[in-house]
């Protein structure tokens, strides 16, 4: 049972981390960056456990150190940033700067660990620094910025997570696996985050109209929903001016405002988000 748990959680967050750097090379957002860096870790430790439960235990000092360094690495710079990202954190904030600070010296200390022999368990303190406390930090982001999840784009992920984390606390009880099953949830929370934001149209497909939802998590006002609906129909910014008896500034002053809350660069990009399925 731990195997076939083990090797699913190698896939799911394989298959997590390949969507998510697909995502990254196709709109540039650091977020799509952040999340594969979680799920880089999550394979990394998905498939230590799983050579460890197949082959027997690994206990090489330095490769214990360096995958513990790559391991804190990753996992602490993505699961924070993911976290910021959750709550609308600007990206210039203080914190954001702070992260990677803390990120490198772990690493730094996971290299030093190689030589300091005294220390007989450096995955100990690895694992406390490089997950625990990130996923502590984490934790309380999320805690203390709450009313920000329940007014941005993934207000409605709050129930998934709420029911994850509820069953990976129950099957605390019934397997030896959990941290595995907990990395499977994640997994289905990035597939469930990008289907509705990324694969799902916002376009109702019986009559030419944006969805509610589509509306209401990218705060798309009246006039933007006219507006996205007449680039629909192939009409230029010249033409859109004299549609809505404004000017071509106006215009294009809308349709950066389109741009900047779908996080999309251009109408091409617009229209590849817009598109149905």
């Amino acid at each position: 049972m731990d195997q076939i748990i083990l090797f699913t959680a190698c896939l799911f967050s394989f298959a997590a981390g390949l969507i998510s750097l697909l995502f990254f090379l196709r709109f540039r957002k650091p977020f799509f960056v952040h999340v594969s860096l979680i799920t880089l870790a999550f394979f990394l430790i998905s498939t230590n456990s799983f050579y460890v439960e197949v082959y027997g235990t690994i206990t090489s000092r330095i490769f214990i150190c360096i995958l513990g360094g790559f391991l804190s690495l990753f996992f602490s710079y993505g699961i924070i940033s993911f976290a910021l990202d959750f709550v609308q954190i600007n990206t210039s904030a203080r914190i954001r700067k702070i992260i990677p600070l803390y990120s490198i010296l772990v690493f730094a200390l996971a290299i030093l660990l190689i030589f300091i022999t005294e220390i007989e368990h450096p995955s100990f303190i690895l694992n406390i620094l490089g997950i625990w406390v990130p996923t502590a930090v984490s934790v309380l982001i999320g805690l203390i910025f709450y009313k920000r999840i329940n007014t941005g784009i993934f207000r409605k992920e709050k129930w998934l997570i709420i029911i994850l984390s509820i069953a990976n606390l129950a099957l605390t009880f019934v397997l030896h696996s959990v941290p595995f099953v907990f990395i499977i949830s994640v997994s289905i929370l990035i597939y469930h985050i990008f289907y509705r934001f990324y694969f799902s149209s916002p376009i109702a497909k019986t009559e030419k109209t944006l969805s509610p939802d589509f509306i209401k998590d990218f705060s798309i006002t009246k006039r933007e929903q006219e507006i996205i609906l007449a680039l629909l129909d192939g009409k230029s910014n010249k033409e859109l001016a004299e549609t809505f008896f404004v000017t071509q500034k106006t215009i294009e002053a809308h349709l950066a405002n389109i741009y900047r809350k779908i996080g999309v660069k251009n109408r091409l990009e617009l229209f590849s988000r817009l598109q149905n399925k």
